[in-house]
């Protein structure tokens, strides 16, 4: 049924069921009470651009701290990854030896066995490397134990240092600092040797007492005959194998790395950011920085690689999201430029490791240098 209102009247409203305090009146529109909805914002247009991955890939071991061994088993995996993720081989080096080369031009057979000797000398020298490298660390730490360091690697792709195309760099967080090649238990010899020297008296005591009791006794025609006869039956002993070369072909690695390899290739296979590029085959550098003190027949010093892998580290611990303390980069940070991003891989343990100083107490022998292998490849 039509209500019928005055002239004058206003227009009957009918209720609303909507929400009354975002309804306003706008303009002459107040007079006819027609409603103005305000919309909230979408939260699209407030949803703020995603960041891009980082490009460091970070691995967990669940030890106290990493040894030589394992840290150098994981260098020579990151390098043969390297390789194959940078187009610099066909297929992933562990399979490289295990192609058959009959089918092959002897060219390329001859880069392949160049390819896989350097390898090998390359994974015998990382071994001797982070041994040398953990004693450079003790030995700057002076007679008190010194805690777990980092040390770092870089492997550059490109004709040269300067110029190179793309910078991997490896980090160990939790290196342990221990002079190689002394015994653990000098110091508990040492102190053995006063008790020794008090019990010195006594022992001339009784070896004067059996001497004198062995001078009574001599030994049997028998006895001396029988003995002969069994020294002369025993055949003479085998000689010992000798230690296989660095250059023949690897070995695979121990029982108790393999979960650490693996683990290490499943973080590259699935971090956000790949490693992957289309590069065309060029060479490949590698780079350690080390104290002064540090000794190796492997490693050259190259004066020339100091500004640039100081600022690839630079760059490469800001992308890890760890603070920068160098003594020689702080206030120098720089925005970032359009030149190659660096990628990386960062090894810890449960012990976080200590940034060595650039300013050591040890002098001149603890100032850090940037040293080159001695080999590349082309």
């Amino acid at each position: 049924m039509p209500v019928l209102t005055p002239s004058l009247s206003p227009p009957i409203s009918e209720p609303s069921t909507g929400d009354l305090s975002n309804t306003i009146p706008s303009g002459s529109d107040a007079k006819t009470g027609v409603a103005a909805v305000v919309m909230p914002p979408s939260q699209d247009s407030e949803a703020k651009p995603s960041e891009p991955p980082s490009t460091v890939s970070r691995v967990s071991l669940d030890v106290e701290h990493i040894n030589a061994e394992i840290a150098s088993d994981l260098a020579s995996a990151l390098v043969g990854h390297v390789l194959f993720l940078k187009n610099q081989v066909p297929f992933p080096v562990m399979q490289l030896y295990r192609i058959p080369g009959g089918k092959s031009t002897s060219k390329a057979l001859k880069l392949r066995t160049d390819l896989l000797a350097s390898f090998d000398t390359l994974s015998c020298h990382l071994i001797s490397t982070f041994r040398s490298l953990s004693t450079a660390f003790a030995r700057a730490a002076g007679p008190s134990p010194g805690p777990t360091r980092r040390a770092y690697l870089a492997i550059l792709v490109g004709p040269s240092i300067g110029s190179a195309k793309t910078k991997v760099i490896f980090a160990v967080d939790g290196l342990v600092a221990k002079i190689w090649g002394e015994r653990d238990d000098v110091e508990e010899e040492r102190d053995d040797e006063s008790e020794e020297s008090d019990d010195e008296s006594d022992e001339e005591d009784v070896s004067d007492a059996s001497t004198e009791d062995d001078a009574d006794e001599q030994p049997s025609d028998t006895d001396s005959s029988t003995e002969s006869d069994v020294d002369a039956s025993s055949p003479p002993p085998s000689p010992s194998p000798s230690p296989s070369p660095c250059t023949s072909p690897l070995p695979p690695p121990p029982s108790h790395s393999q979960p650490i390899l693996r683990l290490l290739a499943h973080t590259l296979a699935t971090a956000e950011h790949s490693m992957s590029a289309e590069l065309a085959p060029t060479q490949t550098h590698i780079l350690l920085r080390a104290p002064r003190r540090f000794t190796h027949p492997a490693w050259i010093p190259r004066q020339g690689a100091s500004s640039a892998l100081e600022s690839a580290l630079r760059e490469f611990r800001e992308e890890a999201g760890v603070a920068d303390t160098s003594a020689l980069t702080l206030g120098r940070r720089k925005a970032r430029t359009k030149a190659p991003k660096v990628e990386g891989v960062w090894v810890a343990c449960r012990s976080a490791g200590v940034e060595f100083p650039d300013d050591a107490g040890g002098g001149r022998r603890d100032d850090l240098v940037e040293l080159g292998w001695e080999d590349c490849w082309v």
